[in-house]
């Protein structure tokens, strides 16, 4: 069994009033435990936020590193899919022998595309919308 030392705290009329509703409503409580429970709740919370204070930077700085290899992942695979479309182009435009305005005419229809559907196409839409142009 846990040793009790007992000091004296002060409390205002308030407070022990405060403590009394609870201990109505909570059978089985005195002041003593009641205020024991308390103070152990706090000083958990206290040791709680203290922990907060420490992990709080190391997650952080944890976060920012996968942030920053996601970023590099990130920047190669696009690096590498430019290359392929290039090199996609490049085999469409010799195979189909466009002239300059075809190349222009496509590199501009190609972007109001991107931009109308922020980046999300639908080759149907995009198709139809193709077709539109050359037939309207």
């Amino acid at each position: 069994m846990e040793e009790y030392k007992k000091v004296t705290i002060s409390f205002t009329k308030n407070q022990l009033d405060k403590l009394d509703e609870i201990m109505k409503r909570e059978q089985g409580y005195s002041r003593s435990s009641l205020v024991r429970e308390e103070v152990d709740n706090y000083l958990g919370y206290r040791a709680q936020k203290e922990n907060v204070n420490y992990l709080s930077p190391i997650i952080s700085q944890n976060i920012k590193l996968v942030l920053s290899r996601f970023e590099e992942n990130l920047s190669e695979l696009l690096i590498k899919l430019a290359v392929e479309v290039s090199k996609s182009n490049i085999l469409s435009a010799r195979n189909s022998d466009l002239n300059d305005y075809a190349l222009n005419y496509l590199n501009a229809v190609s972007e109001q595309l991107v931009a109308e559907h922020n980046g999300v196409l639908d080759l149907e839409k995009a198709r139809d919308f193709i077709d539109g142009e050359v037939n309207g």
